[in-house]
């Protein structure tokens, strides 16, 4: 399966690098939210392979319509695959430099595997449960950074207004606590970086199971803490995510907690 995953994710990733500098379409789908024609090919490619070699699974994909092939309807299968073609759709649109294919596998709503691919820098995050994660094969662990003023923190914006004013202020109060604060607009790579130490935290307020499960799963192989933000382990159906290398954890919830008056 996770030979599945990995060529799923490469192919996709090759589909966008090749259609990357080529005119498209973009359609709108709600406020700040846009799914270009290279997030649909990507898509298409990816659940073909997987249907191929796993006729029974059900496919959840984001840019599927309710009740299409990758919708995610199917009750009785075990499997699920979770798949983003293309996290950081809005960069991609922009020709910005950052976005990435996402794919996890959950079985009766465990996630066990997880890929993410950045094509630009082919580099390959996988994890699968209880074997640790890597990154083009070298294991990857958090860091060890236990102070929130020596932390680099990473977050990204949700698409409603109402949101966003909430993380504007939250944004004010922590740049006055951490070393600094770093958006990617990819939250998939940048749960990823958590992973792999290059961030130290990283929240977002409103991501779909497409955009976190894999991400998630690669920073709890590397060593690191994943939660919604009442301090609950983070589930395919939450949306608010805090993840950290664990030694921050409580202190950026406190953080959270204090501002947003979460329970």
């Amino acid at each position: 399966m996770l030979q599945t995953a990995i060529l799923a994710a490469r192919e996709a990733g090759s589909i966008l690098l090749d259609n990357l500098k080529k005119p498209r379409w973009t359609r709108v789908k709600g406020p700040r939210d846009i799914v270009t024609d290279a997030d649909v090919k990507a898509q298409r490619a990816i659940i073909e392979i997987i249907q191929a070699r796993f006729p029974n699974h059900d496919i959840l994909s984001e840019e599927s319509a309710p009740g299409s092939v990758g919708s995610g309807r199917c009750a009785s299968c075990s499997y699920t695959w979770i798949v983003d073609p293309l996290d950081g759709t809005t960069n991609y649109s922009r020709r910005f430099p950052c976005f990435c294919v996402s794919l996890a596998l959950s079985y009766q709503g465990e996630i066990i595997l997880g890929v993410v691919y950045d094509p630009l820098r082919d580099c390959l995050f996988q994890a699968e449960r209880g074997k640790g994660a890597y990154l083009n094969g070298e294991s990857l662990r958090v860091s060890r950074v236990a102070s929130l003023a020596d932390a680099l923190v990473g977050l990204d914006w949700a698409h409603a207004q109402a949101e966003r004013e909430v993380i504007a202020r939250l944004v004010a109060r922590m740049a006055l606590q951490v070393r600094s604060l770093r958006t990617l607009g990819a939250a998939a790579l940048a749960l990823c970086y958590v992973a792999a130490g290059w961030l130290d935290v990283y929240f977002h307020f409103s991501l779909g199971a497409w955009d976190a499960a894999a991400g998630a799963l690669i920073v709890q192989e590397a060593g690191g803490a994943v939660s919604d933000f009442s301090g609950r382990p983070w589930l395919i159906g939450s949306k608010r995510c805090l993840a950290s290398n664990g030694l921050l954890h409580d202190e950026v919830w406190s953080v959270l907690e204090e501002s947003l008056g979460c329970q």
